[in-house]
C-alpha cells in the first residue's frame, strides 16, 4: 500500500518528482496557449491593418480605372486595316486550304 504523498512514484521521494514533473507539463503548456494567444492577437492586428488597405486599394483602382493611360495611343478601330485579316481567319471556310482547321 503506498502512503499519503508517494503520488505514485512507487518509492521514497517518487512523489516530489511527479509533481515536479506535472508542474512541468502545466507550464510548458500554459506557455504554449500564451504563445497562441500572442500568434492570434498579431493576426487580429494584420487583419485591421488589410481591411483598411483594400479600402484604400481599391478607392484607387476606383479612380485609376477611368483614366486613360498616357502611354497607350488612343484607337478607335484597327490601326492597320491589312493585318486584320490575319487574325480574323478565313471568311468561306469550304474554299481554305489550311490544315489546321
Amino acid at each position: 500500500m503506498q502512503g499519503p504523498g508517494s503520488g505514485g512514484g512507487g518509492g521514497v521521494g517518487g512523489g516530489e518528482a511527479g509533481d515536479m514533473r506535472g508542474r512541468h507539463r502545466i507550464q510548458a503548456e500554459l506557455k504554449k496557449l500564451e504563445q497562441e494567444a500572442r500568434f492570434l492577437e498579431e493576426e487580429l492586428e494584420e487583419l485591421d491593418k488589410t481591411e483598411k488597405v483594400s479600402a484604400a486599394l481599391q478607392e484607387f483602382v476606383i479612380t485609376t480605372e477611368h483614366k486613360a493611360d498616357p502611354l497607350l495611343p488612343v484607337t478607335t478601330g484597327a490601326a492597320y486595316q491589312s493585318w486584320d485579316r490575319w487574325f480574323e481567319g478565313p471568311q468561306d471556310l469550304r474554299r481554305c486550304k489550311c490544315w489546321f482547321l
